[in-house]
């Protein structure tokens, strides 16, 4: 992706320029008028250089452009290509470089032609990125000329959530279809065996066992025929709540000032969860769905494999507020015998009342907190008395959670992994 550069500004004099001009013609003027030749010969190079410097003033604008993917994996960093082409006789460019929460850059240039800088920004935040915003300023080698200020808008990057290793997540016990990995109480054509019983009208012949039917009748009056357990598949459903995005800095909630670009908020930990579980459940062979509290639309339907993968992490990276936090009045359907991982901070009652309709519904509910590690620093003590109001309430619909039988974990504890493995172990503690 290429921004164009705006329209350019014309070849500014400058300072210098209008200084040598002004002192070389008083310096003349002084030395005809008083008869002095050497106050002349002071003034003559001075405005020499005034005449090469405006015979030789650049007549192009300087180019300059950034080049980036549309999207990326996130990493500890974006980068991209800054490329500038300066005009013959100007080689000197100022780049200054800003981004939102971060610290501006300014650097000196040397452009002769065109030059590729490369240029990165410290971010470990998902969705829809800015990169940075350009300023360049180009000035001609004595000084005299500049361009500029001239802006470049800032490339937008699609950062797509990265994935931690995870051996094995939950699935719902209630399986589904006729293929997959698990095996269903059903009769079916999978490779378990559940009884061996006389063939019944409409059994394929392929599955009499001529052992047993001559050990248990000689005379083949019954045939025997092995009947198996059928193969399923089970479903898990992600529902991802972006109606908040809030940082780990409790005095940047209602968007006083940006979270930082090195500090994940509670929407990047969604994503990074909800795009875990959605690998390790693909990987395994089961279907996976999305769905978001804070956006009614159609969700992503159940399905399996990579590409669908893909599809999952577009939609993820897409998922973000929408004006003020809604209260749906009815929770989304979510498909019979699935497992459902709800991604909140849980700062409402949305969530936690969608989980408890859902378990009510018969669905095993894992409750995933995306909340941040909290950092109270900055805080008045008026504005401390509150946080510590928002965090009680917080827990008391945590507690709710795990007194109807749901499994509810924090993504940022270092347990999240070994309690997923387990299973709904904090269910059964409750």
């Amino acid at each position: 992706m290429t921004t164009p550069t705006p329209t350019p500004t014309r070849w500014a004099r400058d300072h210098t320029h209008t200084i040598t001009t002004l002192l070389g013609t008083a310096l003349a003027a002084a030395g005809l008028l008083l008869g002095r030749p050497h106050l002349v010969a002071l003034a003559t190079p001075l405005l020499l250089t005034v005449v090469w410097s405006t015979w030789n003033r650049p007549a192009r604008p300087t180019v300059a452009g950034t080049t980036a993917s549309d999207t990326a994996v996130r990493t500890d960093e974006l980068a991209t290509t800054l490329t500038v082409t300066a005009p013959a006789g100007a080689p000197l460019v100022h780049v200054r470089t800003a981004t939102p929460g971060a610290r501006r850059t300014d650097t000196l240039l040397a452009v002769h032609g065109t030059r590729h800088i490369p240029v990165s920004v410290p971010s470990v935040r998902t969705g829809t990125r800015e990169l940075f915003t350009t300023d360049l300023v180009t000035s001609t080698t004595d000084g005299a000329w500049h361009h500029g200020p001239q802006r470049l808008d800032p490339d937008h990057v699609l950062v797509l959530p990265r994935t931690t290793p995870l051996e094995q997540t939950p699935v719902s016990t209630r399986l589904r279809g006729l293929t997959g990995p698990h095996t269903s109480r059903r009769l079916g054509d999978g490779t378990e065996l559940r009884d061996i019983a006389p063939l019944l009208p409409g059994d394929p012949v392929r599955r009499v066992d001529w052992r047993v039917t001559a050990r248990r009748s000689p005379t083949l009056d019954t045939l025997y025929a092995r009947r198996n357990q059928a193969p399923a598949e089970a479903s898990v459903v992600l529902v991802i709540d972006s109606r908040d995005d809030v940082g780990p800095e409790i005095s940047t909630w209602g968007a006083y000032r940006d979270t930082r670009p090195d500090r994940q908020t509670s929407l990047d930990i969604a994503r990074e969860a909800a795009a875990t579980i959605a690998r390790t459940v693909l990987a395994g062979g089961d279907r996976v769905g999305l769905d978001d509290l804070g956006r009614l639309h159609t969700p992503v339907p159940l399905a399996a494999g990579t590409r669908h993968l893909h599809r999952i992490h577009h939609a993820l990276a897409l998922a973000r507020p929408h004006g003020a936090p809604r209260t749906r009045t009815r929770p989304p359907q979510v498909p019979t015998g699935a497992l459902v991982y709800v991604f909140s901070t849980f700062l409402d009652d949305t969530a936690p009342q969608a989980a408890l309709h859902w378990a009510a519904g018969g669905h095993q509910v894992i409750a995933v907190d995306t909340l941040p590690v909290e950092d109270t620093w900055g805080l008045s003590t008026r504005e401390h008395h509150a946080w510590r109001l928002t965090a009680i309430q917080r827990h008391d619909r945590l507690h709710t959670l795990r007194a109807a039988g749901l499994a509810v974990v924090r993504w940022t504890d270092p347990s999240t992994a070994q309690d997923l493995h387990a299973g709904t172990r904090e269910r059964h503690h409750a």
